[in-house]
């Protein structure tokens, strides 16, 4: 891989990542980070003739609007002093042909988010609202995104989180 360079600090205008990307076969192939633990395998969905049988770049599209949701989602939560009990989103993205050509033109995402106690709701709904307008992979597509938010009152942690080698073998 090509070496890159990395700004650590928020003032610097720049930052840089990476991915590679290796053709296995037929419409595989297998995606890897330098400064990420495992990889990826993924593979052209049957929608595009593909056998569908691993992510495609379509689902790792959608992944990124849900994975940077709730990163954006925590940091905001950790800077208003809260904890959540759990945090779930599920995203679903329509593709249509526009102009000959396919594009995701609407993004619907319904993040869930659970705290432990009624007090907490505002604060929660703050850094929702907060989340809708500076999540960076949102802001970076041009599909238009609609948020369906819900915040749940739970008295116990919805997951429990799982070691580094559990959520490997889980996978």
């Amino acid at each position: 891989m090509t070496d890159i360079r990395y700004l650590t600090h928020k003032k610097d205008k720049q930052l840089f990542f990476q991915v590679q990307l290796n053709w296995l076969s037929k419409q595989r192939g297998i995606l890897t980070a330098t400064d990420v633990k495992g990889s990826i395998h993924l593979a052209t969905p049957p929608a595009f003739g593909g056998e569908g049988a691993e992510w495609s770049p379509e689902h790792l599209f959608l992944s990124s609007v849900s994975g940077c949701f709730m990163s954006t989602y925590l940091v905001f939560s950790k800077k208003a002093g809260f904890e959540i009990s759990g945090f779930e989103c599920e995203s679903i993205g329509q593709v249509e042909l526009v102009e000959g050509s396919y594009r995701f033109t609407t993004v619907n995402v319904y993040p869930k988010i659970y705290i432990k106690d009624e007090s907490l709701r505002m604060m929660a709904e703050t850094a929702l609202e907060k989340t809708q307008k500076h999540c960076l992979i949102s802001n970076s597509i041009s599909a238009d995104i609609l948020y369906h938010s819900e915040v749940l009152v739970i008295t116990q942690p919805k997951y429990q989180e799982l070691k580094d080698e559990e959520m490997y073998e889980s996978l």
